[in-house]
């Protein structure tokens, strides 16, 4: 009899170890608790959709781009998911013109403000690299005044500009054929050198994203100013009655 008891002891060992396995092992959801969770994840899919939809309709990719990539991140396999999927390579690409678009814009400064008896207008923008040692900063200016008229000029520091008698200045568009236009050094001294040709220089600008300019200045050798001119808002360039 002692024999058999203890041989009964790792039996109900084993079967107690048996019984806490299964009551340890979670039971599948049933399909209904599935499709809740389911239709949870699409609901909150369709939330992140609506935010991303309203970008597009404000036409702003920049900010529509990242929802959509969220959105497909986090919800993979959901139907606002499919619908975002085969556009959103394009919305990428347009994101990052939107983006260069803006950019550009921001390197373009615009004032209006009296001036010398009259009123000036004028739209100015630095060179893209920043001067090193061949140089200061120049900026290029287009401006209209209500005494003066019209006029384009770069306007760089001390001792200034230099050019030939019959003075040409020349420069590229978007990096095409070299092309140049009549220019005159400022017979009161200021740190300048005039476009003569303002209006066929404004038109070409204002098609253009950059714009090279060769210029020479006193003292220092020749260089090539490089303008980042594709955000030019003629609209924010005001036209002013002559006198």
């Amino acid at each position: 009899m002692r024999i058999l008891s203890l041989l009964a002891v790792p039996v109900f060992l084993v079967a107690c170890v048996t019984a806490c396995n299964k009551q340890e092992q979670p039971s599948a959801p049933s399909p209904e608790a599935i499709a809740a969770a389911k239709a949870q994840q699409e609901a909150k899919a369709e939330q992140h959709y609506a935010m991303y939809e309203e970008m597009l309709k404000a036409d702003n990719a920049e900010l529509a781009l990242p929802l959509g990539d969220e959105l497909i991140k986090m919800y993979p396999d959901s139907a606002a998911a499919a619908r975002i999927r085969p556009d959103i390579e394009a919305l990428r690409e347009k994101a990052t013109t939107e983006g260069e678009s803006r950019r550009m814009a921001r390197l373009w400064t615009y004032q209006t403000s009296p001036m010398a008896g009259g009123t000036q207008s004028t739209a100015t923008i630095y060179q893209s690299s920043d001067g090193g040692a061949n140089g200061d900063q120049v900026r290029l200016v287009f401006r209209r005044h209500s005494e003066w008229g019209q006029s384009v000029f770069l306007y760089g520091s001390e001792p200034g500009f230099t050019c030939a008698k019959n003075c040409r200045v020349t420069m590229t568009f978007d990096g095409g054929s070299a092309t140049s236009m009549e220019g005159s050094i400022p017979p009161t001294g200021e740190p300048a050198i005039f476009i003569e040709e303002d209006k066929a220089f404004i038109a070409k600008a204002g098609k253009a994203k950059t714009v090279d300019i060769e210029v020479a200045e006193k003292g220092k050798p020749p260089r090539t100013l490089h303008y980042e001119v594709g955000g030019f808002d003629p609209d924010k360039f005001l036209p002013l009655e002559k006198k």
